[in-house]
Formats: C-alpha cells, sequence, structure tokens
C-alpha cells in the first residue's frame, strides 16, 4: 500500500512526533490507528529514511527524506 500524498505530509509529522517523544504512541497516517511503529533507518548526514507499520490496516512503508551535502566548516 503506498501512501497518498497528503498522508506523506502526516506521516512526516507523526514522525517528528515520534522522534520528539518516542514514548508517545502516534497515529497512522493512513487509518488513524494508534499505534504506528516508526523505525529510524537514516543514513545521516545524507538522508533519513524511516519505516512505519501499522498492524491496523496493514501499512509497511519506507519514507526518505534527503538531507542537503554536509558544509564543509560547519562543525567549527
Amino acid at each position: 500500500m503506498a501512501l497518498a500524498a497528503g498522508e506523506i505530509r502526516t506521516a512526516l509529522e507523526r514522525i517528528a512526533l515520534a522522534r520528539a517523544n518516542p514514548e508517545q504512541s502516534v497515529a497512522c497516517p493512513h487509518c488513524d490507528r494508534e499505534g504506528l511503529i516508526v523505525t529510524d533507518r537514516s543514513a545521516r548526514p545524507y538522508a533519513e529514511w524511516y519505516h512505519l507499520a501499522c498492524a491496523g490496516c496493514g501499512l509497511d512503508e519506507t519514507i526518505h527524506v534527503p538531507l542537503g551535502p554536509p558544509v564543509p566548516g560547519a562543525d567549527e
């Protein structure tokens, strides 16, 4: 099952919620059932990858968030 454009926006918001408070239950962007499983599979600093899984609707989706290249001297 692929997420629609509006659902991807919602998924990104829910990923942010899950990252900010890992103990809080997050709702699925497709069916709105609580208990979305968000697994961070990122390869920072180049990209963020999140796997989303929902037992309620069977969602099994990976979302890719490209990041800009590292800026030389930014760590100084």
